[in-house]
């Protein structure tokens, strides 16, 4: 076994035995080469325990998400790890939307890293209740714990986005229109339900409880949920779609049942993709900067890490907006004629 330490490989090579551990904590560092040489040359095998008890900090935070294959997730990964710079590293885990799998990795993070952002896949799960005892802070994404409001968290304005979906299918002329919602226990899934039936309220048009399915935000869910709406006896003229999986999974059920978009039936979808644009006809959405949350998440984070709790939980919200496009037809009074695409955002103060 090497008797080596961290002093004897900086002073092969030269530089400082701080730049030695920001090179074994994963940063880039000038001599990077050299130094991996003289690691190997020493036989040196780093104390990651003994270093993060000495400096405090362990250079690493977790994300943890229910499905990093949704497009959203990705996104907020991708916009915390721009935000983290060349200060920390992420650890991403990716529950499978299982609560088990949660509550045993946030057991494990505890003095591996050093703060955490959070998508719960279930809001009452028991992995929630790891969270109050662990050491390090935590931001939640997409989630407000009704039970745990000391915490931050980085919102999108889902009523007002769903409020904006609605109002635009009722522009059209439509009344009879369904939502295929998350589950109303989520934050997402209760403040896009609320802002749907609080346009049809301001419409005064009533609430049909046949065109009001509650699904799981994934694309069987809005599958099922699409093929339930028309097996109706009466169906709707129009969906709003809780979440872009749920929307790829409604799609699918009207191409089976041979269903016409928008002439049989108009659809708008909350959250925006990249293929959004290239489905036929180009689908119209509600999109939120999800690489803004995730962003703001890690600099909220971050803040935490360095100051503790001496400011007041916060709670920032982004913008949503209406990408309007053909899929809810073109009679709409914000539809321009030569554009395929035009954004409505909505006035949100974080």
């Amino acid at each position: 076994m090497s008797n080596a330490t961290i002093s004897d490989v900086a002073k092969k090579v030269g530089v400082s035995e701080s730049t030695v551990s920001r090179y074994l904590s994963g940063f880039k560092v000038r001599n990077s080469e050299l130094i991996k040489r003289a690691i190997k040359e020493l036989n040196y095998r780093p104390n990651i325990m003994a270093r993060n008890l000495k400096s405090g900090k362990t250079g690493m935070v977790a994300v943890i998400v229910p499905d990093i294959t949704n497009p959203f997730f990705a996104a907020i990964v991708r916009g915390a790890e721009v935000a983290a710079g060349d200060d920390y590293m992420l650890q991403l885990i990716s529950t499978g939307d299982d609560p088990e799998k949660e509550e045993a990795a946030i057991r494990r993070l505890v003095g591996r890293v050093d703060g955490l952002i959070y998508v719960p896949s279930k809001e009452n799960s028991p992995a929630i209740s790891e969270i109050e005892a662990k050491t390090f802070p935590v931001v939640f994404v997409d989630r407000v714990i009704s039970k745990m409001k000391n915490f931050d968290s980085v919102l999108a304005d889902n009523h007002h986005g769903a409020l904006l979906a609605t109002k635009h299918l009722i522009e059209h002329g439509h009344t009879n229109i369904a939502h295929i919602a998350g589950p109303v226990t989520s934050t997402p899934g209760k403040g896009r339900a609320e802002g749907y039936s609080a346009a049809l309220k301001d419409s005064k048009i009533d609430k049909n409880p046949d065109f009001f399915v509650e699904s799981d935000f994934t694309v069987l869910g809005g599958y099922q949920a699409m093929m339930s709406l028309l097996n109706l006896k009466k169906r709707p003229s129009a969906v709003f779609v809780g979440n872009n999986l749920m929307t790829i999974g409604a799609l699918k059920a009207l191409k089976e049942a041979k269903v016409k978009v928008p002439e049989q039936m108009a659809i708008i979808g909350f959250d925006d993709h990249e293929l959004s644009d290239l489905v036929n006809p180009p689908l119209t959405v509600i999109s939120r900067d999800a690489h803004l949350q995730g962003a703001l998440a890690m600099a909220t984070l971050l803040e935490r890490i360095k100051e503790g709790y001496q400011f007041p939980p916060k709670q920032l919200k982004v913008d949503a907006n209406l990408v309007v496009r053909m899929s809810c037809g073109s009679t709409c009074p914000y539809r321009k004629t030569n554009a395929d695409k035009h954004v409505l955002s909505s006035s949100i103060s974080s």
